[in-house]
């Protein structure tokens, strides 16, 4: 199917996205830079190393049919990465049949970053996620159905397709603007738009894995205890849920959070170790965003691990916090579901 290369959802959420952030007074400060020693393209690099592979691949992607994603499982995923992320002229067939991105200002605007430092973050939790599953998932994940809950416009979703048994791909996300950028990008994945503070999640089936990245960082108390609900009624006996959470060193990158750390008073640190959820609302609140009883649901939020033991296991078994270097302001907890 030849690529979608609209401009209009692309523009209607960036338009969208721009207006709220600016709305909110937010100040994006995200993770901090990698140096970019391929100037942003990646075409030496896999002529270099993989190139007999990638000419091998390019020619299977020539013929017509449907893309074989199982054919793209050898590869080392830095490589898998590299070529998601569009940043090459070499191999015009793969780089035709693998899923578009936005441009580079959209990137930047949902997650902070683009191009090639985004595609390392976005493979470092790729890597990590294939981990935690293999090591506390009940199902392979070749066997499983699995969710991005809020997928935004699939920079993780796209990663998992040549994991996963084509059908079992699923992603939501309450922005349906973020979802149209999503489809016209062509991540092979079936989208569908959930609410924002969900009281069930819109799939029949259920789940072996669902993963969040950077949901559980902006939500209320309320709001994240409706969406743990949710995921909890979504997954099967015994499937993994993998989130990312802020640490509590966040308390002093976010200007909004900074009345959260002050009330911790002159010692912050001998606090952190309580059951602490610390939360400041964005004036502005994204498209769909819910009040619950009058409260405002999104903003910047910092959970402590002691408020994740204590809160979240009624539901959930802790299997592991697991540290992002690549991205150290997002930190991953797995969980399985009782």
């Amino acid at each position: 199917m030849p690529a979608d290369r609209s401009p209009a959802p692309r523009a209607r959420a960036e338009r969208l996205i721009g207006a709220l952030r600016r709305e909110a007074g937010r100040q994006w400060r995200g993770s901090p830079a990698i140096p970019d020693a391929t100037g942003g393209r990646f075409d030496s690099w896999l002529q270099a190393f993989w190139g007999p592979a990638l000419e091998t691949l390019d020619a299977m992607c020539a013929a017509p049919g449907p893309v074989r994603w199982d054919a793209f499982s050898a590869l080392d995923s830095g490589v898998w990465g590299a070529l998601l992320s569009q940043e090459y002229d070499v191999y015009p067939h793969i780089r035709a049949a693998l899923p578009a991105v936005p441009d580079a200002g959209l990137q930047a605007t949902w997650n902070g970053t683009s191009g090639a430092a985004l595609a390392a973050q976005s493979v470092a939790f790729y890597d990590r996620l294939r981990d935690l599953n293999a090591r506390h998932g009940a199902r392979p994940l070749e066997a499983s159905r699995v969710l991005d809950f809020g997928c935004g416009w699939g920079r993780l979703t796209r990663l998992l397709a040549r994991d996963v048994i084509p059908g079992n791909l699923f992603g939501c996300d309450p922005v349906e603007p973020i979802l149209d950028v999503c489809r016209s990008c062509r991540v092979p994945a079936e989208l569908v738009r959930c609410d924002f503070v969900p009281e069930r999640l819109p799939f029949a089936q259920p789940f072996d894995l669902i993963y969040a990245f950077s949901v559980f960082t902006h939500l209320s108390e309320r709001a994240h205890h409706a969406c743990l609900r949710a995921l909890y009624a979504a997954l099967a006996p015994g499937g993994l849920l993998v989130v990312t959470v802020r640490p509590p060193a966040y308390l002093r990158q976010s200007d909004l959070l900074a009345p959260a750390l002050s009330s911790l008073g002159d010692d912050p640190a001998a606090r952190l170790g309580d059951p602490l959820y610390l939360f400041a609302a964005h004036e502005g609140q994204p498209l769909g965003a819910d009040r619950v009883d009058g409260e405002v649901t999104y903003g910047e939020t910092v959970v402590t691990p002691a408020y994740i033991r204590r809160h979240w296991t009624d539901l959930f078994e802790l299997a592991t916090f697991a540290l992002l270097l690549s991205d150290p302001h997002q930190v991953v907890v797995a969980l399985r579901r009782r």
